[in-house]
């Protein structure tokens, strides 16, 4: 398991040529998502800021040959790596599949950047991340995002604080299903671990505090 980074992977076959479908991504991801953009051999990386994470996807672009040839088109491959640690916290998953959809978003929007680039539109209100912040599904979304991250940080205090208590008394009480109580030595040494992994997390986070958030 990668502490440092989440993977995500997904792709898509657009058919259009490939030297259409990279300007399309490129301006897409820089413009749309105002992300660094770095060429590489088979296509090229974007590095920014997502959810209060920093960010970093490589898009591979190659030629997807069809049965005929009149069904060839171009396969964008986006790998995104998620640096786990933020300043709102530290992500051990994906909440609510929130990259993955952020990525599939992100596909639409190169669809829709070909589409403005074929047609000469200039139409930002159909562009996809446009869209989704004007759905009420994006709300609703977004505010059980909070209040995951809100219920997790209410936990992980608690347990702080029962691993405080734990270690100056020797009586350590953790909350869950079917809640346990430790005494003694042992209540000590799991009560130190708990207290040394938040001040790792504490430590990581400080950090990498961005100065801005995509």
């Amino acid at each position: 398991m990668d502490w440092k980074y989440k993977h995500f992977h997904q792709e898509r076959v657009f058919p259009a040529p490939r030297d259409l479908v990279t300007e399309a991504a490129r301006t897409f991801m820089a413009d749309s998502l105002g992300w660094q953009i770095t060429n590489t051999t088979d296509g090229f990386t974007a590095e920014g800021y997502s959810f209060s994470h920093r960010a970093s996807a490589n898009l591979r672009i190659q030629t997807a040959a069809g049965p005929a040839s009149s069904e060839s088109g171009t396969k964008v491959a986006i790998e995104l790596l998620v640096e786990r640690s933020g300043w709102r916290g530290f992500m051990l998953f994906d909440v609510g599949g929130y990259y993955n959809i952020q990525i599939r978003k992100w596909l639409d929007g190169i669809q829709w950047s070909i589409h403005q680039k074929l047609t000469g539109s200039h139409d930002e209100s159909t562009n996809p991340l446009v869209l989704a912040e004007n759905k009420t599904a994006a709300y609703i979304f977004n505010g059980c995002l909070v209040f995951i991250v809100v219920t997790f940080a209410l936990y992980f205090l608690v347990t702080f604080i029962s691993a405080v208590v734990g270690l100056l008394t020797g009586h350590l009480f953790l909350l869950g299903r079917g809640s346990l109580i430790i005494h003694g030595t042992w209540a000590r040494i799991v009560s130190a671990f708990i207290l040394m992994f938040g001040a790792f997390l504490a430590w990581r986070i400080k950090r990498k505090v961005p100065s801005s958030v995509k």
